[in-house]
């Protein structure tokens, strides 16, 4: 029950850090042809999974869970991702789209491996 409750506080908590860094981006960033602010939460929250990872064996369950199911899949969002992708093609910006997908995944990649690296 403990682990439940651990997933529900971090859920709360990624999701709440995500929307307020996405409200600081979108006003600190200048407007650019990809949404940047979803794109930057997304490598964030990458790079910090992959600095958990190498440790979270040796945490309690519930601290495990708190960080990796609760707060950073919270924080991450891959439906928002899914869905500004799918609004870039209804807006026929295709090239757009491309360098979305490409810097989303390989970014996303890149700064998991990152963290992970640094931790082990």
């Amino acid at each position: 029950m403990i682990e439940v409750l651990s997933v529900f506080i971090g859920g709360f908590l990624g999701a709440a850090s995500r929307y307020v860094l996405q409200i600081i981006f979108n006003r600190l960033l200048p407007a650019v042809s990809i949404p940047v602010s979803i794109l930057l939460i997304n490598l964030i929250g990458s790079f910090g999974l992959g600095m958990v990872l190498p440790q979270k064996e040796s945490w309690a369950l519930s601290l495990q869970v708190f960080l990796t199911i609760g707060f950073l899949g919270a924080f991450t969002t891959f439906s928002t991702f899914s869905m500004e992708t799918l609004e870039l093609i209804r807006k026929h910006r295709y090239i757009d789209c491309l360098i979305y997908i490409t810097v989303s995944v390989l970014g996303c990649i890149g700064t998991f491996l990152c963290g992970y690296l640094i931790m082990v």
